[in-house]
């Protein structure tokens, strides 16, 4: 049996075998690395000078405050300017961010999936919303809401 042969023959049996899903790896795949602050060596923390680890540490404090939910919205589009915010023109984020603004008493972030056109529908349009943290439940804690 040649080489080839005897490859192809081994991919066909190993894809016959029954999947086992505690075998596999439970964490679905990352298309971003993550950092720990242990991952950082102190020559690269170094290297930024004081300038450079005093604004790493504003920015960790910056987003230790910051909670990130998500969102699904449907919406009529009749009366929309499209889904990204424009000035003078009613849209749906510029909408959602007065909402939220009104229900938090703070302004927030909002970033959408995907955008639609004037007078567009949807059906289940995802963002997410950047506020600062105003609660006492812990960071992780997830909060479900349904309609």
């Amino acid at each position: 049996m040649s080489a080839a042969s005897s490859d192809s023959a081994e991919i066909a049996t190993a894809s016959k075998r029954p999947f086992d899903p505690y075998l596999a790896d439970p964490s679905p795949p990352s298309k971003l690395q993550r950092f720990s602050q242990s991952d950082i060596s102190p020559a690269d923390a170094d290297s930024g000078g004081e300038a450079g680890a005093e604004s790493e540490a504003m920015a960790g404090a910056r987003l230790s405050r910051t909670q990130r939910y998500l969102v699904a919205v449907e919406y009529d589009g009749t009366r929309f300017s499209g889904s990204q915010q424009q000035p003078n023109q009613r849209t749906v984020v510029g909408v959602l961010k007065e909402a939220f603004h009104k229900f938090i008493g703070q302004p927030v972030s909002i970033f959408c999936s995907s955008r639609t056109d004037a007078g567009v529908h949807a059906l289940s349009n995802v963002c997410h919303v950047d506020v600062e943290r105003i609660s006492k439940r812990k960071p992780g804690e997830v909060v479900f809401a349904t309609s």
